[in-house]
């Protein structure tokens, strides 16, 4: 029994004094970008006026306490509607807000337009998957068929 423990106590040592296992489970957790919001089921009767298209939307939060450049970065659904981040760079600790319909980008501050003419998110339920520009998954956030938004 003493020589197993004396085994497992210098691999957990090797582990710390490498480095690994340091970070918390919060930390290791929070991706640099994440969704923090979307706003699936806009208010009212679903016409497809811009109002109502622009009240359906996502909204990303850099965690870290540097800017990040979001270019070619994309955002999409179950249905692989995609948006891409032009040349955009998103502050520390700063949201941005993406609405699905038509409007003039940072009108206002932190606000971005997808542009469709129809509705991207599911309100009988979706999800949301944010890939960075060599298409790795950093973030995703899915939800059900009850509500009208989700915090994620």
């Amino acid at each position: 029994m003493k020589l197993r423990h004396v085994l497992i106590s210098l691999a957990s040592a090797g582990t710390v004094a490498a480095g690994v296992g340091l970070a918390s489970t919060a930390e290791a957790a929070t991706p640099a970008v994440s969704f923090t919001r979307v706003y699936y089921n806009s208010p009212g009767a679903d016409n497809r006026s811009v109002t109502s298209l622009n009240q359906e939307f996502f909204r990303l939060t850099n965690n870290t306490t540097a800017a990040i450049n979001l270019n070619k970065w994309t955002v999409r659904d179950k249905a692989n509607h995609v948006y891409t981040f032009p040349s955009f760079s998103l502050p520390a600790k700063a949201s941005v807000i993406v609405h699905t319909g038509k409007g003039t980008n940072n009108k206002p501050a932190w606000h971005r337009y997808w542009g469709s003419g129809n509705y991207i998110w599911n309100n009988t339920g979706d999800a949301a998957t944010l890939k960075n520009a060599q298409a790795k998954t950093i973030d995703t956030c899915s939800w059900g068929s009850k509500g009208e938004h989700t915090y994620c």
